[in-house]
């Protein structure tokens, strides 16, 4: 029995030490951290200081004191009391400066501090770029005091926006079309008496553009984007090219075209899609050779025609193509393959009277006899129709005295 009340006055002993010591993990949940903010108004520029508690509710901390100072010229350097709603106001700064914030809770128990760079109103507006090369994008945000602006203006000084003036949206920011080129843009926003300017360099549009020949038949354009296969891109040929023409890419990026018929045509070739447009110029050989008669180059011209959408008749067509390109004509006209034009000949052969050995009275003799040979030429054929006139208006007047004789008898 003296052993079983031994044992139990132990226990009791031990269960009252235990509950005089004090609980620190609950003393320690207690003691919450301070947080400290910092915003400037849009209209004033002046700044407010918001000290809470890191808690769920975030609890404003009223009577706390703020030291503020700073190592620039600022008129809010003093000593602060936070009202009802855990805030400071503080003056607005006439020029940019980093400020230190010393806060302390009314009892003491909490102490932190925190540094701000506060602005002054004229410069409060600011304009930032962003280039998004996956849409081909440059994104303008406007903001004033990190607060996005919506309805602000912003001009883009650049060769290809022509100085244009957009509007934020309510995102406070403004899209344009990423620049054929790489280049220095410069955005100026503004915002009522407020103005913000920025320059960024951007790189150019990812279009891309090849333009290759396939065994002297074919060419084949593609053209890319972000070095992806782009659908729908317009694509011009201008060039002295029969398929000379504009075409549009399909699912593949690529323009299929038969290959011109002479052999170093210069081809101007431009792909453009959305604003974006990317040229290259190629010499490209042709499906003939130069020493192939004249008759293949009309008939491969004329098989083209077949296969292809002519505008008009092919008569016509297939007539223009032999003027332009008949061997007989002009030497700034001729093909290669119609043969070397003559130096200093500007005539397709010399008159007889311009060869060798002929002086210039006897060309004078040979030119005034051919002229009297056509004037006798054109007198005969007059002479003979007067005849064959005279001979008719004869038979007629035989015919009707014939007549006359038989009536009689």
């Amino acid at each position: 029995m003296r052993g079983s009340k031994l044992i139990t006055a132990i226990m009791v002993i031990a269960m009252l030490t235990v509950a005089m010591v004090p609980g620190a993990v609950a003393a320690e949940s207690d003691d919450q951290s301070l947080q400290v903010g910092v915003s400037q108004d849009v209209e004033t520029g002046n700044a407010t200081v918001t000290v809470t508690r890191n808690d769920t509710d975030n609890t404003a901390v009223d009577n706390a004191t703020v030291v503020v100072e700073s190592n620039g010229n600022y008129s809010g350097n003093d000593t602060y009391q936070t009202d009802s709603n855990g805030t400071v106001e503080l003056p607005n700064p006439e020029e940019r400066v980093t400020v230190t914030l010393n806060v302390t809770t009314e009892d003491g128990n909490n102490t932190t501090e925190v540094s701000e760079e506060l602005i002054p109103l004229n410069e409060s507006l600011d304009v930032s770029v962003e280039q998004d090369d996956a849409n081909d994008t440059l994104t303008a945000t406007v903001t004033q005091y990190d607060e996005l602006v919506e309805g602000a203006s912003v001009q883009v000084n650049g060769t290809d926006y022509e100085n244009d003036t957009y509007q934020t949206d309510a995102n406070g920011t403004v899209e344009v079309v990423e620049p054929a080129n790489a280049t220095n843009l410069t955005f100026n926003a503004s915002s009522g008496d407020l103005t913000a300017e920025t320059t960024v360099s951007v790189d150019g549009n990812d279009l891309g553009l090849t333009v290759e020949q396939v065994d002297n038949t074919t060419i084949v354009i593609n053209v890319t984007d972000d070095d992806e296969p782009l659908e729908g891109a317009n694509v011009t040929v201008s060039g002295d090219y029969t398929d000379a023409g504009d075409y549009e890419t399909d699912e593949n990026g690529t323009v299929d075209l038969a290959a011109p018929l002479q052999n170093n045509t210069t081809l101007e070739v431009t792909a453009e899609y959305e604003g974006q447009t990317i040229s290259k110029t190629v010499t490209i050989d042709g499906e003939l050779e130069e020493d192939d008669p004249f008759g293949a180059f009309v008939s491969t011209f004329v098989e083209r025609l077949k296969q292809s959408t002519v505008e008009g008749p092919m008569g016509q067509a297939v007539s223009e193509f032999v003027t332009e390109n008949n061997p007989g004509k002009a030497d700034e006209k001729r093909p290669d393959h119609a043969g070397k034009k003559d130096k200093g000949d500007k005539k397709q052969g010399p008159p007889e009277h311009a060869k060798k050995g002929n002086t210039d009275e006897d060309a004078d003799a040979e030119d005034a006899d051919a002229e009297t040979t056509d004037d006798d030429s054109t007198e005969e054929e007059e002479s003979t129709e007067e005849e064959e006139s005279t001979d008719e208006e004869d038979s007629k007047n035989n015919g009707k005295s014939n007549n006359g004789k038989g009536n009689g008898n």
